[in-house]
């Protein structure tokens, strides 16, 4: 009997330490899928609303399923809000993801795996740019761009902002070291340059960063607001941020119309991330584990 005892405790301890597991495991599941679902709320009444005639919008409690569904509001919005707007938008959000990717993918490198003076200092020197304010940088840019004469133009537009990637270049700058050197010593003693083990050994090694940093570019250049609205004075140029505020002002009655223009801007965001979600949890994850 004593002998049944003493091996009863440990599995008791074990059978009362695998309940708890569950039970923090089950809270964690519930937490996740009510904040889950708390995110997507605001999306939901974004999709309803689109789909609302216009008396259904402004009633109390809200009509979540609208009775009809009225698709015309998307092609309202479509011919309001323009094709051309849409155009600008893909090329300058791909410009700046293509440009920024460049300069920080270059600067990474440079900063990870090339030996030059004061290198660190002058890293925490560009890493510090991350802590001045857009606002400060914005007017002395401006000026440049009038002096250079691209004012309401693509380069006015999209150059200005591709050295602004002082978080691309600390992102791979932490990608790279992880990388060993082995592999960048090898293809020096086949005679590779630096730009040969850069673009054939590197860059293929990093897509999980290259779709992380990009789709956070894409984002950012996407919403982008306050520098175009500077910049462009045609309405050819326009892109969706400009063209949804007019909108905003100009049918603010018509929430309906706007709402299904803000779903069609946010389409292209959410296919991008749905094809590329695995690589862009990854770049995120293996960019964290090493300084």
């Amino acid at each position: 009997m004593g002998t049944l005892r003493v091996a009863s405790a440990p599995t008791g301890v074990w059978q009362s330490e695998r309940a708890q597991q569950r039970i923090t495991l089950a809270i964690t599941y519930v937490l996740l899928i009510v904040g889950g679902a708390l995110m997507l709320v605001p999306f939901a009444y974004m999709l309803s609303t689109a789909l609302k005639p216009n008396t259904q919008v402004f009633l109390f409690p809200p009509v979540w399923i609208p009775q009809p569904l009225v698709w015309d509001n998307f092609r309202q919005a479509w011919e309001v809000v323009g094709f051309r707007t849409f155009v600008n938008t893909v090329i300058f959000a791909v410009c700046i993801v293509f440009g920024q990717g460049l300069v920080t993918t270059m600067g990474g490198y440079a900063f990870s795996k090339l030996k030059f003076p004061a290198r660190e200092s002058i890293f925490l020197a560009y890493l510090g740019t991350m802590m001045i304010p857009q606002q400060v940088t914005m007017i002395p840019a401006y000026i440049v761009v009038v002096k250079l004469g691209w004012q309401n133009s693509y380069p006015g537009l999209i150059v200005p902002i591709l050295a602004s990637g002082a978080f691309g270049t600390f992102l791979f700058r932490q990608f790279f070291s992880q990388i060993p050197d082995d592999l960048s010593d090898a293809a020096v003693i086949d005679g590779a340059s630096h730009l040969t083990i850069f673009a054939r050994v590197f860059l293929p090694l990093s897509k999980p960063a290259l779709t992380a940093y990009g789709t956070i570019t894409l984002l950012n250049a996407w919403n982008m607001y306050v520098w175009p609205l500077i910049i462009i004075q045609s309405k050819d140029l326009w892109v969706l941020t400009l063209a949804l505020s007019t909108l905003q002002s100009d049918m603010g009655s018509q929430v309906n119309i706007l709402l299904a223009a803000v779903t069609l801007s946010v389409l292209p965001l959410l296919v991008f991330y749905l094809f590329g979600q695995r690589l862009f949890v990854q770049g995120v994850t293996m960019t964290g584990i090493k300084g």
